[in-house]
């Protein structure tokens, strides 16, 4: 059955024109994603549910096939638009460009327990694009205003960090302190968006797995793989960053590395909750 007929089993009458408008839409979408799915009776429903006198059937498609979750779908999204959210983040300019986009990310695909993916709300009634700028601007001033009520975010290298022992007992010393600084300082900024908003939420809110993968809507083994994953990483980047700054060998690198495991949860608590910083 074609999709024109899928619709007529839904709406009677048809709206005039629309059939013309069906075909050019979805010529349009089609040639810009061949890769994309076929419309069936799911676009017919999310199509007819959201019918307006000039539908922007290129749009609600690109829309519908979202909401499949279809990670060519989102790929496709981001590349039509990427430049869109990126102008739109870049504007906030004390806040993370990538955090704000990775949040708009989860708000539009993901959603939240009582708060659906927010790309189901685009009803065809203007672009896409538009509807798009929209949706970003309101979850920056969101993001902003939340930052302004907690405080700005402060980098994952405050000095607490740095109360771990040296290979000799004592407080780390200075030039091992600068390159341990330094090391965990360019580690954290290679951790992804969300590997940063995870390790807030396990170390400083306290929030279990389970809390956590059901703020997200995912698994929460996905929530331990990704703690998992920035945690070790942390650490192999800060050994990594300070046997290349500092003489040392390998047994005394070891030992400052094994107490800065041990204390990670500790030293990363109090860097995240220092006064300040963002939650």
């Amino acid at each position: 059955m074609t999709l024109l007929a899928l619709i007529q089993a839904r709406l009677e009458p048809l709206p005039d024109g629309l059939e013309a408008e069906l075909d050019a839409g979805l010529a349009a979408a089609r040639a810009r994603w061949p890769h994309g799915p076929e419309p069936d009776a799911a676009f017919a429903d999310h199509l007819v549910a959201r019918l307006s006198p000039s539908p922007r059937i290129e749009d609600l498609y690109l829309a519908w096939w979202c909401t499949t979750g279809d990670p060519a779908a989102i790929a496709a999204f981001e590349a039509r638009y990427g430049d869109d959210l990126r102008i739109a983040a870049a504007r906030f300019r004390d806040l993370s460009a990538d955090e704000l986009r990775q949040q708009l990310r989860v708000k539009l695909f993901v959603g939240a327990p009582g708060s659906p993916a927010r790309i189901g709300d685009y009803a065809g009634k203007g672009s896409l694009q538009g509807w798009l700028r929209v949706t970003a601007l309101r979850s920056f001033v969101d993001a902003a205003r939340a930052a302004r009520s907690h405080g700005r975010e402060q980098p994952l290298d405050e000095t607490e960090l740095l109360g771990i022992s040296d290979p000799r007992g004592q407080v780390i010393g200075s030039e091992l302190a600068i390159a341990v600084k330094k090391a965990f300082a360019e580690s954290v900024a290679r951790l992804v968006p969300r590997q940063r908003v995870f390790l807030r939420h396990a170390y400083v809110d306290r929030q279990t797995l389970d809390q956590i993968a059901t703020h997200y809507a995912i698994h929460r083994a996905t929530v331990a793989r990704i703690l998992a994953a920035a945690r070790e990483q942390l650490i192999a980047d800060t050994r990594a960053g300070v046997a290349a700054a500092v003489d040392i060998d390998d047994d005394d690198l070891s030992t400052v590395i094994r107490a800065l495991d041990t204390d990670f949860q500790l030293s990363l608590s109090r860097v995240l909750d220092a006064p300040g910083s963002a939650r």
